[in-house]
């Protein structure tokens, strides 16, 4: 199994059982296709015939390929999907990791009060000592037709300061479909899980820390 726990970027997130973190950077492919080859070989071991289930392997990886390199032209390091069901259920929610450099200098809270300024729905927080402003938005992807429902996305966008890297942001981008109804309990319940998620963010690589610290960061996150 490859850990999926170990830091791969500034800062370390805890994620729930069943979610993965597959790296979107060029110089990361071996790595993500290991993880895409673990997540292929779970879903569709080699105990099955092979003549019926190669195809569907083909396809998942394929799929799962997409996702990842669409994200990395977009500009992302990293995205987190849910790689088995929950209970029996697919959960259809996913986030992505991004990192900007404006090159600004200076308090960041022009850029973070520009930003809620423009939101329909923002709030300012605090991420592990960081400066962050959260945004909350909907979209309606697909509008109710003919007795089929609609199709909306929930988005959650935390972009927040890097203390010890002037002009330098950690975007969060989360993302989930819901019916034609945004404000749903299901919508509702994978937005809280995000927020807790990001309740648990650590940053890792800060100077004039002791990295010897990292067993104990990783004790603190899973302990919330």
């Amino acid at each position: 199994m490859t850990d999926t726990t170990a830091p791969q970027a500034s800062f370390l997130i805890a994620l729930p059982p069943g979610w993965m973190r597959l790296p979107a950077r060029p110089g990361e492919a071996a790595v993500l296709r290991s993880l895409i080859d673990e997540i292929v070989d779970e879903a569709l071991p080699s105990t099955l015939p092979r003549d019926k289930a190669e195809p569907w392997r083909g396809e998942m990886r394929k799929t799962i390929t997409g996702v990842v390199t669409e994200a990395r032209d977009a500009g992302a390091n990293a995205v987190y999907l849910p790689v088995r069901p929950v209970n029996g259920i697919n959960v259809p929610a996913s986030f992505v990791e991004s990192e900007v450099d404006d090159g600004s200098v200076g308090d960041p809270g022009a850029l973070l009060a520009a930003i809620l300024t423009d939101a329909d729905n923002g709030a300012l927080h605090m991420i592990d000592g960081a400066h962050a402003a959260r945004t909350d938005s909907s979209v309606v992807r697909v509008e109710p037709r003919d007795g089929w429902p609609g199709m909306t996305t929930r988005q959650i966008v935390y972009t927040i300061e890097v203390p010890h890297r002037e002009g330098r942001w950690i975007v969060m981008s989360f993302s989930a479909a819901t019916g034609d109804q945004p404000g749903a309990a299901l919508s509702d319940a994978l937005v809280q899980l995000f927020d807790a998620l990001m309740l648990t963010f650590r940053w890792s690589e800060v100077p004039g820390v002791d990295h010897s610290d990292l067993e104990e960061r990783l004790a603190q996150i899973h302990s919330q």
